[in-house]
């Protein structure tokens, strides 16, 4: 069973997730044991809050077992246009008035981001937990997946790959991923755009 039980208190420098980390990230995911329903909710949130620079506790429910619908994503606060792209509205972020994610297909790499939410909308129907008013990421049986959780789970699955000894890939390590890897490219963004990604 997925735990938050094991979670670690201790910070350690955060280490923003890379494109090849998300890959990565996917490719233990793969390997592991685990549901379809939690495999796909875990993906999806990842490459979701990679793409969209969100911050996770913005999308995801506070605690597993009851949500606020007002700070957490719902079916409801997803639309997906004709045009294969997505919006997902945040109705109350940090800001303080309501926000806006918009989501494209990022074909050929194996982590796009539509594919993603498509695929996980329908395990989501399959498994009865797709209701409007509810949450998008539960996982088996109905838990909602959380910040805690996840970055347990990130935890799990990375031991082998980040020596969190010196440092940790978190849920926040998600927002930093597209600032920090057009940082490393700077030909194909300006320094304006960046700083953007970076404030979203």
């Amino acid at each position: 069973t997925l735990s938050s039980s094991s979670a670690a208190s201790d910070v350690y420098k955060r280490q923003a997730v890379s494109l090849p980390m998300l890959k990565m990230i996917g490719h233990q995911l793969a390997t592991t044991n685990w549901t379809e329903v939690d495999k796909q909710a875990i993906w999806t949130t990842c490459v979701v809050a990679f793409f969209t620079s969100a911050r996770v506790g913005e999308l995801l429910a506070g605690q597993e077992d009851s949500y606020d619908p007002t700070a957490t994503l719902t079916w409801a606060d997803t639309k997906v246009r004709q045009d294969n792209t997505a919006i997902l509205t945040i109705r109350l972020p940090k800001s303080g008035k309501a926000e806006y994610l918009d989501i494209f297909p990022f074909p050929g790499h194996g982590c796009c981001p539509m594919e993603a939410l498509l695929l996980h909308k329908q395990v989501q129907q399959r498994a009865g937990l797709a209701s409007p008013g509810g949450p998008v990421f539960r996982l088996t049986g109905g838990r909602n997946l959380t910040p805690a959780l996840l970055n347990t789970l990130l935890r799990t699955l990375l031991k082998k790959v980040v020596d969190y000894t010196k440092e940790a890939v978190s849920c926040h390590s998600f927002r930093a991923g597209i600032a920090s890897t057009l940082n490393r490219f700077p030909h194909l963004a300006s320094t304006e755009d960046i700083r953007g990604w970076e404030g979203c």
